[in-house]
């Protein structure tokens, strides 16, 4: 049975990581949760980390809708500096690539039609974890809201900075969220958190989309 890890996370992390397991009802903030993320390591240490989120919104495209998911608003993020640093969040950007049919879609518990990437900052170092899933999804995409539910994630750490302690790769990954169509505000996530990528490892970075069938999305540089 998974357990919410208690050492070896850096110190701010690994309290609020156990503060949102212990506290399910509230959360980890007196704003209104839109979603729970869970990831378990799938290694020899069964160790499991759990947040929830207070900002969800997406935009669709032609052949994806893009979702993105935080802990902390949108004005954190693109308030960070060197002289006002964020120091514990996570964020959460997946793409569906497919839409299931009800009745349709088989279940195959292989099947993968969502594009995960993790960002997780903790004690001021960032984390960047990529993979793919399955969501099952109710509601319209392009409608005023969404809500998603997924499963069969597989994630593993594809960036990091140098004093970053990756405790959870390989990690299953799931979670159920709800997202706002907010297409302007989806595309100033993608920007600020773009950004905020680039200056933490130092290079250009994004998620690839296409390839599924990978282990984990892989990166390319923009």
């Amino acid at each position: 049975m998974p357990r919410t890890f208690r050492s070896n996370w850096p110190t701010s992390i690994l309290r609020t990581a156990c503060g949102c397991a212990l506290v399910a009802l509230s959360g980890c903030s007196s704003a209104e949760t839109v979603g729970r993320a869970e990831l378990v390591a799938l290694g020899s240490s069964p160790l499991a980390f759990e947040r929830e989120f207070i900002v969800g919104n997406y935009a669709t495209k032609e052949s994806e809708d893009s979702f993105w998911f935080s802990d902390v608003p949108l004005s954190t993020l693109l308030a960070h500096s060197d002289a006002t640093p964020i120091k514990d969040a996570v964020f959460l950007h997946a793409q569906l690539i497919w839409l299931p049919k009800p009745g349709l879609t088989p279940l195959d518990p292989s099947a993968t039609n969502l594009v995960v990437r993790i960002v997780i900052v903790s004690d001021g170092e960032v984390g960047l974890y990529g993979g793919a899933g399955f969501a099952r999804i109710d509601g319209e995409p392009g409608k005023e809201r969404v809500d998603i539910e997924v499963e069969g994630g597989t994630l593993t750490l594809l960036e990091s900075t140098k004093g970053f302690n990756d405790l959870l790769s390989p990690a299953g990954f799931s979670g159920t969220f709800a997202a706002e169509f907010a297409p302007e505000e989806a595309a100033r996530w993608r920007r600020a958190l773009s950004q905020f990528a680039t200056n933490a490892f130092g290079k250009s970075m994004w998620v690839d989309a296409q390839p599924l069938d990978a282990t984990a999305a892989t990166l390319v540089s923009r």
